[in-house]
């Protein structure tokens, strides 16, 4: 059994917004995934693939389009992590790092630590011959506008939020955080998260996406999480974990235990939702916004691309 789903953020969308550019990105980027796992390919290479491609895709707030912060800047995040042993990596605040999510495995698998932030994680990501590139190759005009347009109402915005969009999202803005989960033909699962935040945050802000047990996770024994929102709400609700610690220690299935995490993130005034394929390959995908751009694997084989309700 093989099984895989993809997020491109969530927020509270515009009836009217024409979504069909990130729907075929999502339906082509999840293409590619299936085809890895269908020839025998890892849930983890599979979900740093799905990652790297979201985040060269201009159209969602990770690496390439990613939001900027009071500043004018990129400060990016990501995320990786291996079900098979809770191997993971994280990178906070990077700018000079071409890929984040790729960064993130690199210190998984070659430095003896977990996580970087910074400008020490961009040093590690030269130290370790991954691509460097300056800051404003992440920036779009669209970004630039963006920030604009929230300084001027004196906000911190969820990327998704079209109200505070310019141009909207209709006329081809971006649609948030990027994850990916996966469960491959061994049994194993991986989870991968990467975003640029919130736009106009304070400089050195970070939120759910690279805190392992938050915003990402994977554990065998139990689900691949990727989550997207308002990180704050999901580091206080430590969703991953507490979804984990449900099914592991609980016995509940999958579904009931993104649910009332979800609920917990709601307590504490936050929105978004998440992607999740537990160990028998079901898979749960809530959310409490408006929207959520998701794609995933049906029973059927077949992927499957939705936004709201449909």
């Amino acid at each position: 059994m093989i099984r895989l789903a993809l997020h491109g953020g969530a927020g509270e969308l515009d009836d009217g917004a024409d979504t069909r550019e990130q729907r075929a990105a999502l339906q082509r980027i999840a293409a590619e995934g299936l085809q890895m796992l269908r020839h025998g390919g890892s849930s983890l290479d599979v979900v740093e693939r799905m990652v790297i491609r979201l985040e060269e895709c201009p159209l969602f707030n990770a690496g390439v389009g990613g939001v900027l912060n009071r500043d004018g800047l990129p400060e990016l995040d990501a995320a990786i992590m291996d079900g098979r042993d809770r191997a993971c990596g994280a990178v906070a605040g990077v700018s000079h790092s071409k890929s984040p999510v790729r960064l993130a495995r690199a210190v998984m698998e070659r430095s003896p630590h977990v996580m970087f932030m910074g400008a020490g994680a961009d040093a590690l990501n030269a130290e370790l011959g991954l691509d460097v590139v300056a800051p404003d190759y992440f920036i779009t005009d669209l970004r630039r506008r963006q920030l604009r347009k929230a300084q001027t109402h004196q906000v911190i915005v969820l990327d998704h939020d079209s109200a505070y969009d310019d141009p909207p999202p209709a006329a081809g803005g971006g649609f948030g955080t990027v994850g990916a989960v996966a469960l491959d033909a061994h049994g194993h699962l991986a989870a991968a998260t990467s975003t640029g935040g919130l736009t106009n945050k304070h400089p050195g802000r970070i939120g759910d996406t690279p805190v392992i047990g938050a915003g990402t996770f994977a554990d065998d024994r139990s689900a691949a999480i990727s989550c997207t929102g308002t990180g704050e709400a999901f580091i206080r609700a430590g969703f991953g974990f507490d979804v984990d610690a449900q099914m592991h220690y609980a016995g509940a299935a999958l579904a009931d235990a993104c649910a009332r995490s979800l609920e917990r993130v709601a307590a504490y005034g936050g929105r978004g939702g998440c992607i999740a394929i537990d160990r028998d390959g079901r898979i749960a995908l809530p959310f409490n916004s408006r929207a959520m751009f998701r794609a995933w694997i049906g029973d059927d084989g077949e992927i499957r691309v939705a936004v709201g309700a449909n």
